[in-house]
């Protein structure tokens, strides 16, 4: 079955009890994330594709990451935005209290994903950064976590290998985004290199505004 919208190409093989919602999110909750990445739109229609069965979507995942997980459920590595049918991913440990909030969230956060791509196909190496990004203006529900046992050239190198990786991600990306110019954080998407340059600043500066913060209490 197929869904048209203005910027989007709804794809799912069975009825969805909860499709109005995610036509409503992707027609009304999309501006703010385009805008802060300087786009009027997307260069072409998004295909949404929404995978019913977690053996299928298993399938398509794999040509693209090392291991298959039971967290995954959403992915924008063929250029489309992917997702894991909410009774589906449900079925993992790590999303079996998921709502219709969270749901919602998650397609926020691939189209983040999606807005990224505009600028720099290739998140090689700077995944944390993407994540950081993709967590924050989806507005997930994560907390601030210590970066105290984060293994950051794991976090760089192996980001779905790294533990908590969200989490670090998050917090990284929350200090940035508080901290630092939309200007220099859009230059990060368009020049993943500069990015590279100034990674380890970046997370020793979090990491010691952390180490500050608890000398305060």
């Amino acid at each position: 079955m197929k869904i048209e919208l203005s910027n989007f190409t709804i794809e799912y093989d069975k009825e969805i009890d909860y499709m109005s919602n995610i036509i409503s999110t992707l027609e009304n909750n999309t501006i703010e994330i385009l805008e802060f990445f300087e786009l009027e739109k997307l260069s072409q229609k998004k295909k949404v594709v929404i995978f019913t069965d977690r053996e299928k979507y298993k399938k398509h995942l794999l040509p693209f990451v090392k291991e298959f997980k039971e967290w995954m459920c959403a992915d924008t590595y063929d250029g489309n935005i992917n997702l894991l049918e909410m009774s589906e991913a449900r079925k993992s440990k790590e999303h079996e209290d998921m709502d219709m909030d969270e749901f919602i969230k998650c397609i926020l956060h691939e189209f983040v994903h999606s807005c990224q791509q505009e600028w720099n196909e290739n998140s090689k190496g700077v995944s944390w950064y993407w994540e950081a990004l993709a967590t924050n203006l989806s507005n997930q529900d994560y907390s601030t976590v210590s970066l105290e046992d984060c293994d950051f050239e794991k976090l760089k190198s192996d980001f779905n290998g790294t533990e908590n990786g969200y989490s670090y991600s998050y917090t990284l990306g929350k200090y940035m985004l508080e901290n630092y110019s939309k200007e220099k954080l859009l230059e990060y998407v368009k020049n993943p290199d500069l990015l590279k340059q100034d990674a380890n600043h970046i997370f020793e500066t979090v990491k010691q505004s952390q180490k500050k913060e608890l000398s305060i209490w």
